[in-house]
């Protein structure tokens, strides 16, 4: 089923057949047109009323006007040239049918240039060709913004996936790294050749190990700024907390999280989420009471930053949204969700939950 017309839809084709019903009257007061006044009228308001369908329907809307101006010059031919340039992807194919609407549309307009003279003749066709080219000039423009959306919102998801990597690199690393001694420490100490032998592969998988997780990490990095763009390694929750304070916004933490030395990844996303949550709350209700708050149930982490109405205005600064964009898709990959919105006393709520695997 097709959608309803929309309100753009609705008054351009008002625009028009307001229009077309003015241009009747002068033509009756010329003495131009060889149809009734009544019919000229009706065409033009029967062809105005195509247009509520310019944005599902562009072409055929089109041949409607086209075959509508045989008995009057349809002002509407004009929305439903526009729409062709706006709404038809194939240049051929628009091109093509505006050329049969001139071809159709010319015999009238023809016709006027007899008693008005030939100016008139030629200053309908470029009118017409006009609101074509201003179509198409949309559309391209419409197909440059979502084409650069498109990649600023690649690029974010693939500047979360680098960070999350360097973050799975750190705690593994750590931990792997206190095998690699262990397994030293069981080397020296023992003196069962065996035992040694074993100890000595051990260390030696982890360090290869490590050195090919290494250059993984480069690959994933290499576009991204190295290793070290975009850390935050080493801001704590009361950092964060802090700094939302200084900036004036008054915040409440409710619960708390285990702790774990070094902090894992489900750690560091609970910072992103409470960062991006403190974030929002500065920019768009600056001054409204904030609340963080953490429900840590050991195999299940949730967290939330909740902002009750504003109480000033915005300040007006944007992140261009992709800030959500790039911590939804690290929280899916963690295997948790994030939710986002409004709630009903006016605040906005930014809500995660994240699995958390065996200690």
């Amino acid at each position: 089923m097709d959608p309803a017309p929309t309100r753009i839809d609705v008054l351009v084709a008002s625009v028009c057949a307001a229009g077309g019903v003015l241009l009747v009257l002068l033509r009756t007061r010329s003495g131009v047109g060889w149809a009734p006044t009544w019919a000229e009228a009706a065409t033009q308001v029967g062809a105005a009323a195509l247009l509520l369908a310019r944005s599902r329907h562009p072409l055929v809307v089109l041949a409607g006007c086209a075959a509508a101006s045989i008995v009057s010059p349809v002002i509407a031919t004009l929305g439903a040239a526009h729409a062709t340039g706006l709404y038809v992807t194939s240049s051929r194919v628009s091109v093509g049918a505006m050329l049969a609407a001139v071809t159709v549309t010319w015999p009238t307009w023809l016709l006027t240039s007899e008693s008005t003279g030939p100016s008139v003749l030629w200053a309908g066709i470029v009118i017409l060709l006009f609101a074509y080219a201003a179509g198409s000039l949309q559309r391209l423009q419409q197909d440059a913004d979502a084409d650069r959306a498109a990649r600023a919102e690649a690029d974010a998801r693939a500047a979360e996936r680098a960070a999350l990597a360097r973050d799975l690199h750190d705690v593994v690393s750590h931990r792997m790294s206190y095998a690699v001694v262990e397994a030293e420490v069981l080397r020296t100490a023992s003196t069962d050749d065996a035992v040694r032998r074993a100890a000595q592969e051990i260390g030696t998988s982890c360090r290869d190990a490590l050195a090919e997780m290494r250059t993984v990490l480069h690959a994933l990095t290499a576009e991204g700024g190295g290793p070290g763009a975009g850390r935050d390694d080493g801001v704590e929750l009361e950092a964060r907390v802090g700094e939302a304070r200084k900036a004036g916004q008054p915040v409440r933490v409710v619960g708390a999280a285990a702790a774990h030395s070094p902090p894992d990844v489900v750690d560091r996303t609970v910072l992103r989420v409470v960062g991006e949550g403190l974030t929002n709350a500065v920019r768009h209700a600056p001054g409204a009471a904030t609340v963080v708050e953490l429900d840590d149930r050991g195999r299940e982490l949730r967290v939330s930053v909740r902002n009750e109405a504003p109480t000033r205005p915005p300040t007006g600064l944007t992140t261009g949204g992709f800030g959500l964009t790039g911590l939804r898709e690290r929280v899916e990959l963690l295997g948790g969700r994030l939710d986002a919105g409004p709630t009903t006393d006016g605040g906005y709520r930014l809500r995660a939950v994240l699995p958390r695997g065996p200690a």
